[in-house]
């Protein structure tokens, strides 16, 4: 869709729908739907940045609160640890280096 919505800015909805097909091959319906899509939201979707595995030693009481918030929210651990760094780390920086 990210695709469409750069060639939107050239091109007209069914040059675009033509480029798709070529570029992706892509039938005419599928690209009819990305340039749908791409009209709708001209901001495109994020793209997630790429994971690493960063290994950790933690105490298994905090591994075992992290699963458990990980289940009832119904997401994975590593969502839940990147969550919660994310937080740690923006309060750190809205407070000047300030952990506590």
């Amino acid at each position: 869709m990210n695709r469409a919505v750069a060639l939107l800015a050239g091109l007209s909805p069914a040059d675009v729908v033509r480029a798709l097909q070529a570029e992706q091959r892509l039938s005419e319906r599928q690209a009819r739907r990305y340039v749908n899509a791409a009209i709708e939201r001209p901001g495109g979707l994020a793209v997630p940045e790429r994971t690493v595995v960063f290994t950790v030693r933690l105490a298994p009481s905090l591994i075992g609160r992290l699963r458990a918030v990980a289940r009832s929210r119904g997401v994975s651990l590593s969502a839940t640890v990147a969550e919660a760094v994310e937080r740690y780390l923006g309060h750190v920086e809205r407070h000047g280096g300030s952990a506590g």
